[in-house]
Order: C-alpha cells, then structure tokens, then sequence
C-alpha cells in the first residue's frame, strides 16, 4: 500500500499494535513531566511526525487521536503539576490533505485541551527536523517523537545519530525491516543488516545495527510486528534508564513471554498459562538466559550496585522485576544483601550505596 492509500483502509491487525504501543508509551512518559508540584521541564513537546488524517477510513483512531486523548485523561485529573508546564504538540505530514483532514477534525470543542497548543503544519520529515531544531536542542525542555515513517527511508544513519543526541528526548520510529533484507543489496538501502538465519529475527538484526550507532550513554529498545509473511518493528531510543524501562514495561505488556514481538518470535509453542505450570521447558528460553546471565554476574561479585543491576536488566531487554527471583534466591542462599526485592529505576540518581555481597 502506497503512503497515500494507507489511511484510506481500515488499519490492520499489526498497525493497530504499533500504535497500541505509541499511545501506552505516551500514556506512561507524559505523568513523569507533570505528576509533581514541582515539574522538572517547564516546556514538554510531543512531536508526531508522520501524523496523517487522523484516523483510518473505519474511523479508528490514529496516533494523533491517541495522543490527545492521553492528554485530555491528565488534564481532567488534574495533576499537580499541569498548570505550570507548558505543552505543546506538534503534528506534522508532507501531505497537505492529510493535514487538512486532521485540522478539520481537531477544530471542535472536544478536542480544546486547556493547557495544551496543537501545531499543525505540512511538512516533510527533515525539514520539521530543521523547523524544531533549537527546542530538540533545548535541554530545558522534554520532547518525545513519534516517527512513523513508511518504510526505512526517513530514518537513516544520519538523522539516528541526531536523534539518539538530543537532550531529554525520547523517540519510537517504525522500521520495515523485511525491505531491509529484500533489497539489502540495493543501493537505496543504505541500512545493511546481517541476514538471519530465521527469517523471524530480521528486526533484531536492524536492532543491532542501530545498536552499532548508539553511545554508551544511551539505551534503545525493540519491538517486532508481523503483517502476514512480513516482519515490521519499532525502534526506541532514549538517553535516560527511566525512559527506556518505561518502554520495556509497554513491550512486556504486549508480548508477556518476551517482551518484543506481536508473534512467537522464538518458535517455542509457549503461550501466557503455560508459564504457569511446573515445568522448566515451559519458561520461555529468553527468560531463562536472562536468570542465568544475572545469577552468574552477581556471583561474580562485579555487579555491586543497584544502578548496575538496573542496566543490566534493560540491556537484556528485561524489566526489573524480572531480576526479583535471582535477588530472592542470592538472598535466600547467603551470597548476597540488598535492601530491595525490586530495583527502582526511579531512585538512580540518589546513587544509594548499596552493596549486594557479603562473603
């Protein structure tokens, strides 16, 4: 489906859990900038860059409609730091009537959000990334981008290490990763990625390109989507911890034996019940590496904080509380203390000194 046509049809399956996962990731960063008295950013920005009309032709909502209906929740909750921040949402797209589409269904009454200023402009990718360049610059400010791009042509080497550098900036960009693979050899395609040997894991490869582009400051995170024969993912990316293990707990939300895919990316027949039985096979082998890589760490004697531990797990691709049955065993057998069940990735920047071993 060509980027024209593709809101004139009813959204997919695969589509609706792509922007599934936007608005839970927007549902969960918008409460950090305004839940307190006191906001840590004064300016937050959310920027959707490949918005379209707005909703598809049944009338399902889109990711602008998602966005604004997170935000309309925490306006009508009145959140203690609402008032004093200033927000603004930014919805662009190349095409005119797209745009035009989305400003006619915005100008109602419902969708008048006290404190909240919409932009709208028709605008290609890269030039709304030179439009907004000084404010995704702006370390006083928060922004988050939603770039679902069509294709792999918007995202490119280049414009991913802007976007992995921009200061409290979280970011989820769409990738066709199958294209990756079906032109690898095409010289448009400047993304290389290692073919897999199951045609499955082809977005973990992409993954791992990016990964490649990424500074040891910064985290990223995956997910897979599969449309019929074809594998779809979203990448994310963000420099802070709290960012990226926010998006691991929407990704664990939507794939609860591994957190990354919308399909049993590792071909293990394991479905939600099943890990409930008492049977070792049953644990998903994700999982099971995961305990065994952590157990062996922390036996070590090198993992001695919690900042590390809380690293660890997101580098894994796990959330924290995925650590709790190694801490309990270690625990349990005398290796190590810690006064936690479960790390916070919210108290990082309190560097309590923990040490988790005693001899």
């Amino acid at each position: 489906m060509s980027n024209s046509d593709f809101h004139e049809k009813p959204y997919d399956a695969g589509t609706l859990t792509k922007l599934k996962i936007f608005e839970l990731y927007v549902q969960a960063w918008i409460p950090v900038f305004v839940s307190r008295p006191e906001p840590p950013f004064l300016e937050l920005h959310i920027f959707d860059l490949f918005c379209g009309p707005g909703t598809d032709s049944a009338g399902t909502s889109g990711s602008p409609i998602l966005i604004l209906n997170q935000l309309r929740s925490y306006q009508a909750k009145s959140m203690a730091g609402w008032s004093k921040v200033k927000i603004i949402v930014h919805f662009s797209d190349s095409s005119d009537g797209k745009i035009g589409e989305l400003r006619k269904l915005l100008n109602t009454p419902e969708w008048r959000i006290p404190g909240v200023h919409i932009d709208l402009d028709a605008i290609t990718f890269q030039a709304a990334l030179e439009k907004h360049r000084n404010v995704l610059r702006n370390k006083r400010a928060a922004k988050l981008l939603i770039i679902d791009q069509f294709g792999v042509d918007a995202v490119k080497d280049d414009v991913f290490k802007q976007l992995i550098t921009f200061p409290r900036t979280d970011f989820i960009f769409f990738l066709s990763s199958s294209t990756l693979l079906r032109f690898h050899e095409h010289p448009a395609i400047k993304i290389k990625i290692d073919r897999p040997e199951d045609s499955y894991d082809v977005h973990r490869a992409a993954f791992g390109w990016f990964q490649k582009l990424t500074p040891p400051h910064a985290f990223l995170g995956r997910f897979s989507i599969k449309k019929g024969s074809n594998i779809y993912g979203l990448i994310f990316g963000s420099q802070h911890p709290l960012g990226a293990h926010k998006f691991l707990q929407v990704a664990w939300e939507n794939d609860e034996i591994r957190g990354e895919a919308n399909f049993d990316i590792d071909r293990e027949n394991i479905s939600p019940g099943d890990m409930m039985l008492p049977f070792e096979e049953l644990r998903p082998k994700k999982i099971q590496a995961f305990e065994s890589d952590l157990e062996a760490e922390l036996r070590k004697g090198i993992m001695n904080s919690e900042a590390a531990l809380i690293h660890f797990c997101i580098a894994a691709g796990m959330t924290c509380r995925h650590a709790n049955p190694v801490l309990q065993k270690l625990k349990d057998e005398g290796v190590l203390r810690c006064d936690f069940r479960t790390p916070d990735v919210r108290r990082m920047r309190e560097l309590r000194p923990i040490s988790f071993f005693t001899q």
